[in-house]
């Protein structure tokens, strides 16, 4: 099984490249600093090694080792045409993946649970109303398969939103308070994207198409 190289590390690597190399963009395979800041990269030397060889194929470095065995083998490194770009593009990716990790958690720090069962137990009363409606009205009553489509989802909604307030009461509230700049532990964050990308993603996707459907909302 192959393992995905994070875009960090790659970028790194080829920042190393361009450091370390001369003016024709190769590198001295006598260069000790040059393989000890690879070696920092990554614990695993055949890690490494597949992944200079993938980006030697992609044609994004150069990097070629030959030799026989019992003998050290030459080494040729360096940068190609493509080799700058392509750390530009990574550096590019990473910057649009932190913006659109910043947003998620302003919007998770920034969220209001009260609004929401507000929102919730309107939009109980206006279905309630729907199908009372429609059962009453031989005009309306086609619509009665749709309400309960409706209230079926809206249902899976209401009990992701109740749950939701024991994460709020014992994550996010405590990060509110002390604020975004206070908060500096690595894994509260990523306690956060966790929220973020399931039960939370899941009430609120679900809950912009009952906005949709019914427009009674912002």
């Amino acid at each position: 099984m192959t393992t995905e190289i994070d875009k960090t590390t790659t970028a790194r690597l080829l920042a190393c490249f361009i450091r370390h190399a001369d003016d024709r963009g190769s590198i001295d395979q006598k260069n000790e600093k040059f393989f000890e800041e690879l070696g920092k990269l990554f614990s695993n030397g055949t890690l490494l090694d597949q992944h200079l060889y993938g980006l030697n194929e992609a044609g994004f470095i150069y990097y070629e080792e030959v030799g026989e065995d019992g003998f050290a083998p030459y080494i040729g490194a360096g940068c190609t045409k493509r080799t700058a770009t392509h750390l530009a593009e990574l550096l590019e990716e990473i910057e649009s993946e932190l913006a659109c990790l910043r947003r998620r958690i302003s919007e998770i720090l920034t969220f209001d649970p009260d609004r929401l069962k507000t929102e919730i137990s309107g939009a109980e009363i206006q279905l309630s109303a729907a199908r009372k409606s429609a059962e009453k009205n031989d005009l309306l009553k086609p619509l009665l398969g749709h309400i309960s489509e409706i209230e079926k989802h809206f249902r899976a909604v209401s009990s992701v939103a109740a749950k939701y307030d024991d994460v709020y009461k014992s994550i996010i509230r405590p990060v509110q308070l002390e604020g975004e700049s206070g908060v500096k532990a690595t894994v509260r964050w990523a306690i956060i994207s966790v929220v973020v990308s399931t039960a939370i993603s899941v009430a609120l996707g679900n809950w912009k198409e009952f906005v949709e459907l019914f427009n009674w909302f912002f």
